[in-house]
């Protein structure tokens, strides 16, 4: 990376990083090569973590755990977010280097569902915005979700024109693939699906792949789905709630990251 990339990408997320503080309990969040990225402290290792619900552990990049003297083991970690503090989470210690490495700013780990346990999740595009709080009662409209082996998934249907498949699809907001297959009948010819479904939600000729070895449920709807909406799901009582984005102006002189 050259100084002068290096220089305005740590002029970004000492901005980015510094709104955050700003807004007690949220935070600015903003998406990136096609996932959902958010400022964290965890195991103190200050950075940009990839906010992902379609994974199950929360997980720390070997290379940044380095620089603060943490092993290659995992370890136990206090995760600062949203204005929350998620205390003594398990947290892998893996190089992420081929799933960070196109990013112009340093990937510090990833932010997975574990730390959603029991919580509401709210992100609110254009610009970029993320709440975390605890679930209460309240409104139960929405599409209801299951979560499997700790990850929330939705039922949709994806069809190549020809076959179809219905079933539960991960909710992965650290994906960069719109849509994702487990195995099944349905093809991806020239790495595009016909039309994918959940809801009253129809999207069509989206990009696809096929992921064989995702053993749970029939697929994974990612981030370039999820973008399109404002979004809000609820772990604890497994409601997904959407709305069309509606553009908010961002802070007074500030342009969203």
């Amino acid at each position: 990376m050259s100084a002068a990339r290096s220089s305005l990408a740590l002029a970004s997320l000492v901005f980015m990083l510094s709104a955050a503080r700003a807004e007690a309990g949220r935070s600015v969040c903003w998406v990136q090569n096609g996932v959902l990225l958010v400022p964290a402290v965890a195991a103190g290792v200050n950075g940009v973590f990839i906010l992902d619900t379609g994974a199950a552990h929360s997980q720390l990049d070997a290379t940044q755990a380095s620089e603060v003297d943490i092993g290659d083991a995992a370890t136990m970690a206090d995760i600062h977010v949203a204005g929350r503090t998620f205390p003594a989470v398990p947290m892998r210690v893996i190089a992420l280097d081929d799933r960070t490495r196109a990013f112009p700013t340093p990937i510090a780990g990833v932010l997975g569902a574990d730390i959603l346990v029991g919580q509401v999740l709210e992100v609110r595009m254009s610009p970029c915005r993320l709440n975390l709080s605890p679930s209460r009662p309240g409104s139960r409209r929405g599409l209801p979700i299951e979560i499997r082996g700790g990850v929330p998934f939705v039922r949709a249907a994806a069809s190549d024109g020809t076959i179809s498949v219905a079933g539960a699809f991960r909710i992965d907001t650290g994906s960069p693939a719109p849509a994702m297959l487990a195995g099944g009948s349905v093809t991806t010819p020239n790495n595009r699906l016909r039309a994918l479904s959940f809801g009253d939600r129809l999207f069509e000729n989206l990009a696809a792949i096929k992921r064989p070895e995702d053993a749970d449920g029939a697929g994974a709807i990612g981030e370039p789905i999820w973008s399109r909406f404002d979004l809000r799901l609820d772990f604890c009582r497994r409601i997904l709630a959407l709305e069309p984005v509606s553009p908010r102006p961002g802070p007074k002189g500030r342009s969203p990251p």
